[in-house]
């Protein structure tokens, strides 16, 4: 089984996400558009992936299992801007990791 496709989904997914906030930095409500626009992108990768070397999809017997990997995918990117953020926040205290 290769996993190769998911962390290739989840940064091409961040990318995305990071530059869709420097092109809508002075809009906050555009920000909220973000995790449907990644999942949506990773749901697209995952296909192309699927329809370009289909053993890389974590061995997906059809379209549909593809697509529900590049969601999930995508998704995550969306978790994963939030880890990161969170690791170099500054100024925090104990309190409020709580």
């Amino acid at each position: 089984m290769d996993f190769t496709c998911v962390p290739i989904i989840v940064v091409c997914c961040y990318i995305v996400g990071e530059i869709y906030k420097v092109l809508f930095k002075n809009k906050q409500e555009a920000y909220k558009l973000i995790p449907i626009l990644v999942a949506i992108l990773g749901g697209l990768l995952g296909v192309l992936i699927y329809f370009t070397n289909p053993e890389m999809v974590l061995n997906a017997d059809n379209v549909w299992v593809a697509l529900g990997v590049g969601i999930v995918s995508g998704a995550s990117s969306t978790g994963t801007n939030q880890i990161i953020k969170q690791l170099f926040k500054k100024g925090s205290t104990s309190d409020e990791q709580i």
